[in-house]
C-alpha cells in the first residue's frame, strides 16, 4: 500500500512523465528531500523502471486510487448576480472569452473520470445543450428554491462515489483535478483579517471541524483558512456522509444548510484532509464586482437585454452601472437596486409565473397615469409587453406601521384620492372572478390542493354576491394596497408596485390594506373606516369591506398556492392570507350571511327590469306594476338599482362555461386533416375565440374544454386564454358526444354549454344572467336540421331531425339553471351507463328526449345574423371566400 508521499509522487510522475526531483517536488507539494525518499520506496517495489519512469505495476498500484465521478452543483439562484442572473444561471456567463461551466467540465474531462454530472435547478433548460456538446449527465434537483444545496448533492448520490463535488461558478487557473486521488479532502484557500467561520486543520493535516472565530480577535490573525474550492470524496467516506445527509434530510435545522456543513457535522465517520492551495488558485464569484474585477471587458461583453433596457431608459454606457444589490423584499418578482451617474434606480424583473396572473400592459397604464397624480413619484418607464420596470430609489424611507396613526391616515387618503380622481383603465379586475381562475389553473395541475382548499373556494362564491352588492361604481385601484407598497418618504407618501391595477371595487383596495399583513381584528379593520370616508361608516359599508377582506385573502391565498406551485414560494404570507380570508369570511357569514339565505324570487319580468338596470340600460317606461313591486320590495330605488337588488340577480347569475370541441369534423376536410373544427380561422381569428372572448366579456372565467382530436392542439389557447381548463376525452371516436357531456357533467350548474364550431356574430347572446334553462334558436317554417317544438310559454316539448312545419331550429348554445344542471349530471350518467345504444346519442336527448319530465327547457329566440353554425367545408368557403381562392389556387 502507497504512502501519502509515495502516491504524490507517483501520480506526478503518471501525469508528467519523468521529471526532476525539485519538479516533483512542486507538483507533489511536498519536500525535495521527501521525493528522494519515495523514490527510493517506489524503485524497490518495482514501481517505477531503472530511468524513474512509472512501470506497469505502477499503474496498477494507482489503480485502487482512481478518480471516477465529478458532481457540479448548478441548481443555485445566484441572487447576488442579480440582474445578470434574472436572465441566465452564473455558471453559462462567459469570462475572459470562455463559458464557466464549460471551462469546468473540459477540466474535468482531462482527468478522464467515468461521469460528470450537473444538477440543475435554476433555469435548468439552459443546460441542456451541455448533455450532447460535451456528453455530460443533467440531474434536477426540485427543491432547488426551499433548501441549500445538499439538495443537489442529495439529487446526484448514486453517482457520489471516488467523486469530485465542485461549485459551477469558481474559476480554477490550473486544474485541480486528477485521474487518482489518495484520500477525501476540502480544498482550503487562506483568508487574511476577520471571518465568522474558519477550518480548524490539526497537525496531520486533517480537518477538525469548524472553528467560530471572535471577529475582532480573527481579525488581528494573520491567516484563517476556509473552505473554497472542490471537495473530494472516496467511495466509503462518500457513502458514510449519504448515510448521514439521509438521516438529516427531514430536519427542519437541516434546509439552509450547506452540504459543506453536514459533511464537516460527521467527521468520525468519514475523515476529511486539508487541501490547502493559494488563494489565487480558486477565483470565487460572489458579487458582480469580483467578476468585474476580474474581467475589465466583462460588463461589455455580456449579452443581456436587462443591461441593455437599462442604458437606453437612462441614456447611460454598461460602465455606468455600479453598486449592484439584489432587493429582497418583493414576493412577485426579482427587483435590483443600483447606481447611475449618482443617482439610484430600482430595475424590476418578471417573476416566473407572471405572466399568468399580471396584465403588463394594465400596469403601464395605471402607472402613468399616479406618476401624473403625484401617487406614485418613483416611476420612470416600463415594458407593457416584456414586464420590465425601471424606477426612481426614494431614500430615507420609514417602513409602513400599520400601528401608527400618521401612517395609516396619509395612506387611506392617498388610496381615497385614487378613488375620487375621475381616473380610468380600459381593464377590469376582480379578485373574486380571478381568484376562480388561478384556482381553475390549480385543479387542472398536479400541485397537491390543501384538504379546505373547496371549503375556502365556496365560502369566496357565497360571499360574491355580498360583494358585488355594496360596489358601487367601478373606480381605478390599485388592487394591491398594502404596507409593503406604501413608502413614507420625506416628501410624503408614494404608492409603488402598480401590477394589478385596473377598475374594479374600491371596497377591494381596503380589503388589500387590511388582508395582507396588517394584524387587525374585526373591530380594528372598522375603526380605519372614517378615515377612509371622512365620516363613520354605514352598516352597507362595514358589510361591504368585512366582505371584501375575505375575497381578497381568498384571492391572495390562491395566488400564493399557484406561485408556489410554479416554484416560487412566498413564505409566511400564505398564512397570513389565509387567516384573513377564514376569519373575515367566517364573520361575514355569520353577521351578514343570513340576508342572503332566502332567494328573492323574482318574475321573469322583474328578472328583465332589474338586469336592464344592472347594465344601465333600462327604458324608464317600466311597467308601472313591476317598477312598484321593485321599488317596494327595495330592490330598486329612484328608479335605479339597489344593493338588494344585485343580490337578488346573483342566484341567476352565469358562473361557468363548457365547450364540447373532441369530435373529428370529418365534414369539413380537408381542413380538419391538421386542425381541430373550434381552431379554424374565419376571417383570421378562430372559431371558438369568438365565444370565449364573449364568455369573458360576461365575466366568466370558470371555463372548460372538452377535447379529443388532435388535442394537444387546443394548447395554443393557453396564451391567450390561461383560464381554460383541459377535459381529455379519450373516447370521442367511439362515442357520440353525450360521452363529453358525462366527462364535464359536475360543471353544469348555473353554466353555459357551446358547441364550438358556432360562429357567434352577436356576442351580446352570451349575457352575465340567464333566467331559466333555454336553447337559443331560429324561428324558421321548415329544416332538415335539428329543431325544437315548444309550446305557447316556449317550453321545449320535443326534439327531432328535421321538420316540414313551423319549428325552432336548434343553435348548439344551451344555459343550464343551479338545479336543472344538477340534475343533468346525474341523468347523464346514468343514461350513457344504461346501454351500448345510448353511448351514441347526443348529449342533449337526455334532458329533450329521454328524461324530459325532469326538466323545464325554454326557447331562447335569435335570428340567423346572429350566429352561424359551420357544419361542412362549404359552408366554411361561404362564410370565408379566402378558403375557396385557396382551394381553387391547389
Amino acid at each position: 500500500m502507497l504512502n501519502r508521499n509515495e502516491f504524490l509522487v507517483l501520480r506526478s510522475l503518471a501525469e508528467q512523465g519523468e521529471a526532476t526531483q525539485r519538479n516533483l517536488a512542486a507538483r507533489a507539494g511536498i519536500s525535495v528531500g521527501s521525493v528522494n525518499t519515495a523514490l527510493r520506496s517506489l524503485s524497490a517495489h518495482r514501481l517505477i523502471d531503472e530511468s524513474g519512469a512509472i512501470s506497469d505495476c505502477g499503474y496498477r498500484a494507482l489503480q485502487p486510487f482512481k478518480t471516477r465521478s465529478a458532481v457540479i452543483l448548478a441548481a443555485g439562484l445566484s441572487t447576488r448576480f442579480a440582474p445578470l442572473s434574472f436572465e441566465q444561471p452564473k455558471a453559462l456567463f462567459k469570462v475572459r472569452g470562455e463559458t464557466l461551466i464549460e471551462r469546468l467540465i473540459k477540466q474535468l474531462q482531462a482527468a478522464d473520470l467515468e461521469d460528470i454530472i450537473v444538477v440543475v435547478g435554476h433555469m435548468k433548460e439552459r443546460f441542456f445543450y451541455l448533455e450532447d456538446r460535451y456528453g455530460v449527465t443533467l440531474i434536477d434537483n426540485p427543491q432547488y428554491l426551499e433548501r441549500n444545496n445538499h439538495a443537489s448533492v442529495w439529487a446526484a448520490r448514486d453517482y457520489v462515489r471516488d467523486a469530485y463535488i465542485c461549485s459551477s461558478d469558481q474559476y480554477y487557473p490550473d486544474s485541480p483535478f486528477h485521474r487518482y486521488e489518495y484520500e477525501s479532502f476540502c480544498t482550503l484557500t487562506p483568508r487574511g483579517g476577520a471571518t465568522e467561520e474558519s477550518i480548524a486543520v490539526n497537525g496531520r493535516n486533517a480537518i477538525t471541524g469548524i472553528q467560530h472565530n471572535d471577529i475582532a480577535r480573527s481579525s488581528n490573525e494573520q491567516t484563517c483558512w476556509v473552505l473554497q474550492g472542490p471537495a473530494y470524496l472516496r467511495e466509503d467516506d462518500a457513502r458514510a456522509y449519504l448515510a448521514h445527509l439521509e438521516e438529516a434530510y427531514p430536519l427542519a435545522s437541516t434546509r439552509d444548510k450547506l452540504w459543506e456543513t453536514l459533511l464537516l457535522e460527521n467527521l468520525d465517520n468519514h475523515p476529511l484532509s486539508a487541501r490547502k492551495v493559494a488563494a489565487e488558485s480558486v477565483i470565487e464569484f460572489d458579487y458582480l464586482g469580483d467578476l468585474r474585477s476580474f474581467d475589465a471587458d466583462f460588463m461589455e461583453n455580456v449579452d443581456s437585454a436587462i443591461l441593455d433596457n437599462i442604458c437606453r431608459t437612462l441614456n447611460c454606457a454598461r460602465a455606468d452601472i455600479v453598486d449592484v444589490e439584489p432587493l429582497t423584499e418583493g414576493i412577485t418578482n426579482l427587483s435590483v437596486l443600483f447606481s447611475c451617474r449618482g443617482e439610484r434606480y430600482v430595475y424590476r424583473h418578471p417573476g416566473a409565473g407572471t405572466d399568468e396572473l399580471v396584465n403588463r400592459e394594465a400596469e403601464a397604464h395605471a402607472m402613468k397615469i399616479a406618476s401624473q397624480l403625484g401617487l406614485d413619484t418613483s416611476y420612470l418607464h416600463e415594458d407593457p409587453v416584456q414586464g420590465w420596470k425601471l424606477s426612481k430609489f426614494i431614500p430615507d424611507c420609514e417602513p409602513f406601521d400599520y400601528r401608527n396613526p400618521d401612517h395609516v391616515r396619509d395612506a387611506l387618503a392617498v388610496i381615497r384620492a385614487l378613488h375620487q380622481s375621475g381616473a380610468s383603465s380600459p381593464w377590469q379586475f376582480s379578485f373574486y372572478d380571478e381568484g376562480c381562475r388561478i384556482a381553475n389553473l390549480m385543479r387542472s395541475g398536479d400541485f397537491p390542493l390543501p384538504e379546505d382548499f373547496e371549503d375556502l373556494a365556496r365560502m369566496a362564491e357565497d360571499l360574491s354576491s355580498l360583494q358585488r352588492a355594496g360596489a358601487g361604481r367601478s373606480v381605478l385601484c390599485h388592487n394591491d394596497f398594502f404596507g409593503p407598497n406604501i413608502l413614507i418618504g420625506p416628501d410624503g407618501v408614494c404608492l409603488i408596485d402598480w401590477e394589478y391595477a385596473a377598475m374594479g371595487d374600491y371596497g377591494c383596495d381596503l380589503g388589500n390594506f387590511i388582508a395582507q399583513g396588517s394584524g387587525y381584528s374585526i373591530e380594528e379593520a372598522l375603526d380605519i373606516l372614517p378615515l377612509y370616508f371622512g365620516r363613520p361608516a354605514t352598516d352597507e359599508e362595514e358589510q361591504h369591506l368585512v366582505s371584501c377582506t375575505a375575497i381578497v385573502g381568498w384571492y391572495w391565498y390562491v395566488w400564493g398556492l399557484f406561485k408556489e406551485s410554479q416554484g416560487s414560494p412566498v413564505g409566511e404570507w400564505l398564512r397570513a392570507w389565509y387567516e384573513a380570508a377564514k376569519t373575515f369570511g367566517r364573520y361575514a357569514m355569520q353577521r351578514y350571511g343570513r340576508r342572503e339565505a332566502k332567494r328573492t324570487e323574482l318574475s321573469e319580468e322583474e328578472f328583465e327590469a332589474l338586469v336592464a338596470l344592472e347594465r344601465r340600460t333600462a327604458d324608464s317606461a317600466l311597467p308601472s306594476d313591476v317598477a312598484a313591486s321593485l321599488e317596494e320590495r327595495g330592490l330598486t330605488r329612484d328608479g335605479a338599482i339597489t344593493a338588494a337588488g344585485l343580490a337578488a340577480l346573483e342566484p341567476f347569475r352565469a358562473r361557468r362555461a363548457i365547450f364540447f370541441a373532441a369530435g373529428f369534423g370529418s365534414r369539413m376536410l380537408p381542413i380538419t386533416v391538421n386542425t381541430p373544427k373550434p381552431l379554424v380561422r374565419v376571417h383570421g381569428t378562430r372559431i371558438i375565440d369568438r365565444l370565449l372572448d364573449a364568455v369573458l366579456a360576461a365575466g366568466i372565467t370558470e371555463i372548460y374544454i372538452v377535447r379529443g382530436y388532435l388535442k394537444e392542439e387546443f394548447d395554443q389557447l393557453l396564451s391567450k386564454y390561461p383560464m381554460v381548463r383541459f377535459i381529455d376525452n379519450p373516447s370521442f371516436d367511439s362515442t357520440n358526444n353525450i360521452s363529453s357531456a358525462v366527462l364535464a357533467r359536475d360543471f353544469f350548474q348555473n353554466a353555459y354549454a357551446f358547441e364550438s364550431d358556432l360562429l357567434l356574430e352577436s356576442p351580446q347572446l352570451v349575457t352575465k344572467y340567464q333566467y331559466r334553462t333555454n336553447y337559443l334558436a331560429i324561428p324558421v317554417e321548415s329544416t332538415p336540421d335539428w329543431c325544437f317544438t315548444a309550446d305557447a310559454t316556449g317550453r321545449i316539448t320535443s326534439i327531432a331531425k328535421g321538420s316540414q312545419a313551423p319549428c325552432w331550429q336548434m343553435v348548439g348554445l344551451s344555459y343550464w339553471s343551479e338545479k336543472d344542471g344538477a340534475r343533468l349530471a346525474d341523468d347523464l350518467r346514468e343514461v350513457f351507463e344504461s346501454s351500448d345504444e345510448c353511448q351514441q346519442i347526443f348529449w342533449d336527448d337526455v334532458a329533450l328526449d329521454r328524461r324530459p319530465p325532469h326538466y323545464r327547457v325554454y326557447v331562447r329566440p335569435c335570428v340567423p345574423e346572429d350566429i352561424t353554425e359551420i357544419d361542412t367545408f362549404a359552408e366554411l368557403q361561404a362564410v370565408d371566400p379566402r378558403y375557396r381562392v385557396a382551394q381553387e389556387q391547389s
